[in-house]
């Protein structure tokens, strides 16, 4: 008969039934839990420590589930079908499911899309071994997906071998009546998506106050076009003419009568100056002008 401290052990390192040299080890492959322990300081606790140290075996942390501490690393967990490591919380107030803490300027959470693992590198070559996946993936149904805040500095930086660039992914074809300031938002109408910053969130007697983020002048497509004109720049226009809802034909770099009939239309619709060509205003209004709805 099985008994409350059946598997309680103490002494050296059992190596005759699982891998040698480790305090608790088993082959066994059908337990339902590898490791089952509650504990009133720490579910389970882990430390690995360099010949001469020493240590006092009690987590840093009080009520922790799993602590884990080691020169490399605390725990490390692979997953094979879905994650490494999975973090829940049951109360939503001033918690997280996973929480790193990073020290001497090191980040707290690195997340890595690769093709390999490499264990010392927050920073790689990525152009070896890079991924082709998200570094790091938050989603949300209503709050934020991914949450950045900084004392003085950045709230989140975002480097690339090329830009820095940062994708918002439209999903609304209005501003909403909610916002806080600060909060940036991409909305996407008739396939032209447009930048919107809230300046003052809703009250009770009116919605939040947003405004749109007026672009400069692109910085490729730039001279003065008219009717004959050949090259990108035109297909840069032609893009977006047909963006707007003005059909230009085909894409193809050329300035003939369709595209020269779609950019008169546009001009009509954004209550420009109607002669034709694209210039600086023409171009203003292409990444600016909102479509109707």
């Amino acid at each position: 008969m099985a008994h409350d401290d059946q598997f309680t052990a103490t002494g050296p390192s059992f190596t005759g039934a699982g891998f040698p040299r480790a305090g608790f080890s088993t082959k066994s492959t059908d337990t339902v839990h590898g490791v089952n322990a509650v504990g009133t300081s720490c579910g389970v606790y882990g430390e690995s420590l360099a010949a001469g140290q020493e240590s006092d075996r009690q987590p840093e942390v009080d009520r922790t589930g799993v602590f884990g501490d080691g020169d490399s690393y605390g725990v490390h967990g692979i997953g094979r079908t879905f994650a490494g490591v999975l973090g829940f919380v049951r109360r939503p107030e001033n918690a997280g499911g996973v929480f790193g803490i990073g020290l001497r300027g090191t980040p707290g959470v690195v997340g890595q899309s690769r093709i390999d693992f490499m264990p010392t590198l927050p920073r790689g070559d990525l152009t070896e071994h890079g991924g082709e996946g998200t570094g790091v993936l938050g989603e949300s149904g209503r709050g934020a997906g991914v949450a950045g805040t900084s004392g003085d500095g950045p709230g989140g930086a975002f480097s690339s071998a090329r830009a820095a660039q940062v994708r918002l992914v439209p999903s609304l074809d209005a501003v909403p009546a909610t916002g806080r300031p600060g909060d940036l938002l991409a909305v996407l109408r008739g396939g032209f998506a447009t930048l919107w910053f809230c300046a003052l969130a809703e009250e009770a007697d009116r919605p939040a106050v947003w405004g749109r983020v007026q672009l400069g002048q692109a910085s490729v497509p730039n001279p003065t076009l008219e009717q004959g004109a050949q090259g990108q720049d035109v297909k840069n226009a032609q893009g977006l003419l047909l963006a707007h809802g003005h059909d230009p034909g085909p894409v193809d770099g050329v300035f003939g009568p369709l595209t020269l009939a779609a950019t008169r239309s546009f001009q009509q619709e954004a209550r420009i100056v109607v002669d034709g060509q694209i210039g600086p205003q023409t171009w203003s209004a292409l990444l600016n002008h909102f479509p109707a709805a």
